[in-house]
């Protein structure tokens, strides 16, 4: 039982949350425990080769955590034009200006540091349909 309370408080903020504030700022919500166990600094592979005709492109992973003040890098892995772009909602997928990435040829690069706790949707604005992730900031 004690397993389960502590997953619950391991919850992602839910999808829509807003997200405003400077470039390097977060949601004014924190967790009420801090996490440790999220790495510093993670990697996102963008890719349009998953043999899936639903999500012919994806971020790979789609979702990852990082503690507070953690970096995430988007590289493009193949020569389709994508962006990283940020939003408040996944469902509506309008760009918040958090920030907004265009990594159009192989190996193109985008690093950004999350410095407050909270959900940070993002989504590729030329494959919106089905190109969506959320940074999980602990």
């Amino acid at each position: 039982m004690l397993v389960v309370l502590l997953l619950a408080g391991c919850a992602p903020a839910p999808p829509g949350t807003p997200v405003t504030g400077p470039a390097t700022a977060g949601p004014d919500t924190a967790p009420s425990s801090p996490h440790t166990s999220a790495p510093a600094a993670v990697e996102v592979h963008l890719t349009c080769t998953t043999g899936n005709p639903d999500a012919p492109c994806v971020f790979r992973p789609a979702d990852v955590s990082i503690r507070a003040g953690g970096t995430v890098r988007w590289v493009n892995d193949d020569a389709t034009y994508h962006t990283v772009t940020s939003t408040g909602s996944l469902a509506r997928r309008v760009p918040d200006g958090r920030f907004n990435a265009i990594l159009d040829t192989v190996g193109a690069t985008f690093t950004y540091t999350f410095t407050r706790p909270g959900g940070y949707p993002y989504y590729c604005q030329p494959h919106a349909e089905f190109m969506t992730g959320t940074v999980h900031v602990l």
